[in-house]
């Protein structure tokens, strides 16, 4: 496939062939982000919720603290992020059961959770009050979530890519755009427009 017909594939159409896939290991996605640079994110995204699927279990995983330290700084040393100022993500130590138990205790949905997460919303746009809810069910401090959710949205680089377009990093969305767009209820909708106020 030549690199025009790359470049007409929808977002959908990439994210299908790439979940079909026999694996979805790191050679398999770091492939798809080398041919498909401008889906970057929904590619992770979906790599992410293709492992998560993956390890679904009733059961609690147990990881040691060292392990999830030791997985974090190989990530800060892949994306090139300077240890000069490390910012703590308070989501590192949830095990898929865990995260899908905090955005139910939070009363949203993981899609909305994986935004948070993910950086992809404006920070300042975060009601405050949900900000501190988030903290207390992760058992930070609301500084340590904040610091986070204000530090941008990370790029993998290092990486040569064929496309003559730059990958960049995908732009953030306000709060309000993020909770119309992550398919919450009435009620969830209701809840969370009224923290804006």
């Amino acid at each position: 496939m030549t690199a025009e017909q790359h470049s007409r594939l929808s977002e959908e159409e990439v994210l299908l062939a790439f979940s079909v896939e026999p694996t979805h290991d790191h050679k398999t996605l770091e492939q798809y982000l080398t041919e498909y640079p401008e889906h970057a994110k929904a590619l992770v995204t979906c790599s992410i919720e293709l492992m998560v699927d993956a390890t679904r279990s009733d059961e609690v995983e147990v990881i040691s603290e060292g392990a999830v330290d030791r997985a974090w700084q190989r990530f800060q040393i892949v994306i090139g992020k300077s240890d000069d100022v490390l910012v703590t993500n308070p989501f590192a130590a949830l095990n898929p059961t865990a995260f899908r138990s905090l955005a139910k205790k939070l009363d949203i949905t993981n899609l909305l959770l994986i935004r948070l997460r993910d950086r992809a919303i404006v920070a300042t746009t975060i009601p405050r009050l949900f900000v501190q809810k988030l903290a207390t069910e992760l058992g930070a401090t609301f500084e340590s979530v904040m610091d986070y959710l204000q530090s941008p949205p990370a790029m993998v680089s290092g990486l040569s890519f064929r496309s003559a377009v730059k990958p960049e990093v995908t732009e953030q969305i306000s709060f309000a755009e993020a909770i119309e767009m992550s398919h919450l209820t009435t009620a969830q909708l209701d809840a969370l427009k009224a923290l804006q106020d």
